[in-house]
């Protein structure tokens, strides 16, 4: 077997066929690893990264820079001459869907949040406030009125992995110099948030202020395993459409928080699974700092640029070739004429993403026989009248395919 590398830059140089190679077992691990963040976090990260229009190509964002992490991450342990066992323990687990590795969750040039986790006091999140007043929770971390903090933690409890999302708008009716203490100024002294008439979404179990932090747990409690948190800003132009801004969160990990969790590659690998119909939501959760709440879902640039993609990133063509026959699959359905037995896609920039189809939706996963950049292809398949295919892409529904009786249905469109 001869060697394989995994460079920084996030490419692999394959130099065996053998499909058992680490690089090749490490790659799709990594892949079903970021698929499966994204299920946990689509509610804010489909539309998180400043820049790229909400939906299908900040689902390719989040693809690309956290596979990118995660192989830096695998390379450097390489570099090091330590094992990649370790690495494996980040395979997704059957609780919940959740994998534990540090996500990047959020892209943009806002100022950032620290946060940190105490592992022994509480297993709550903290951030660190010098001060007691709003001005110097303000000035500390260079945000302004009217900023909207969204609180994100992934807690254990009663066995399983939860996603809790909490978000607090910085009350735009005080001044930044307020000397007011902080705890006035976002938490009453009954502990309530004094947040009416905006669109706050006040999901906490517990919120305490001490000398010099605060700490939190959101939902239903239990152990926070991991956290951050996303400032959003919306800005009003007179040349543009009203954009939204974000912070950079890469979330924060409370190893000990996962207990046994954690496990070998063997067992990684027989409790793993796929998931698949990766929903858009209707409500973009980030946009919602100001009255109306509703920001532009055009792609953006705030830092200059034109466009929102980046260069290498996947693009996907809305033509498929379905036994042999070229079909739209804009809308999302197409019907075949029985037995689809052939199905191939196309588009550029393809290698990392993650292809898969189910007949009917449900099953075992059917890989493509063939994948490279360009595209990817089912062969062998028989799916029958009355029978439909799914075909997803990075975990998520891309579109169905409706196997009809000859004469029930056209293949053209």
């Amino acid at each position: 077997m001869k060697t394989i590398v995994l460079k920084t830059d996030g490419t692999v140089s394959r130099r065996s066929k053998n499909p058992k190679t680490t690089a090749q077992t490490l790659q799709r691990i990594l892949v079903k690893v970021v698929a499966l963040a994204y299920a946990m976090f689509k509610a804010i990260c489909n539309h998180s990264f400043e820049g790229v229009t909400p939906g299908a190509k900040s689902s390719n964002k989040f693809m690309k820079v956290n596979l990118m992490y995660l192989r830096q991450r695998a390379a450097s342990l390489q570099n090091l001459g330590q094992s990649l066992n370790q690495f494996y323990q980040f395979m997704p687990l059957e609780s919940n869907n959740w994998s534990p590795f540090a996500a990047i969750i959020s892209d943009g040039h806002l100022p950032e949040v620290h946060v940190s986790i105490d592992a022994a006091g509480g297993h709550k999140a903290i951030v660190n406030s010098p001060g007691r007043t709003y001005a110097d929770f303000v000035n500390a971390w260079g945000l302004q009125r009217g900023d909207q903090l969204t609180f994100v933690t992934v807690q254990k409890r009663d066995g399983k992995y939860e996603v809790n999302n909490a978000r607090i708008v910085l009350n735009p009716r005080n001044a930044d110099s307020s000397g007011a203490p902080m705890t006035t100024e976002i938490v009453n002294s009954q502990g309530e948030f004094p947040c009416s008439n905006w669109k706050n979404q006040l999901n906490f179990s517990a919120f305490d202020f001490d000398t010099d932090h605060f700490s939190f747990v959101l939902g239903r409690g239990g152990t926070v395993v991991a956290a951050g948190i996303i400032v959003s800003r919306k800005s009003h132009s007179k040349n543009k459409d009203d954009m939204w801004f974000r912070s950079n969160c890469q979330l924060v990990l409370n190893e000990a928080g996962f207990g046994d969790d954690l496990c070998s590659l063997a067992e990684a690998m027989e409790r793993s699974y796929m998931t698949s119909d990766i929903d858009l939501e209707s409500e973009y959760y980030l946009n919602n700092a100001s009255q109306g709440g509703n920001g532009s879902t055009a792609s953006i640039t705030p830092s200059g640029g034109s466009g929102g993609v980046e260069p290498g990133q996947p693009s996907y063509s809305t033509m498929a070739s379905i036994n042999g026959v070229q079909q739209s699959i804009a809308g999302g359905s197409v019907t075949a004429t029985a037995p689809v037995t052939t199905v191939a896609v196309g588009g550029s920039n393809l290698d990392d993403v993650t292809f898969t189809a189910k007949v009917d939706g449900t099953g075992d996963a059917i890989n493509p026989t063939s994948h490279n950049a360009n595209g990817a292809s089912f062969t062998g398949l028989n799916v029958e009248a009355g029978h439909s295919l799914v075909v997803y892409r990075g975990g998520s529904t891309w579109f169905t395919i409706t196997a009809q009786a000859s004469g029930g249905g056209s293949d053209m469109d």
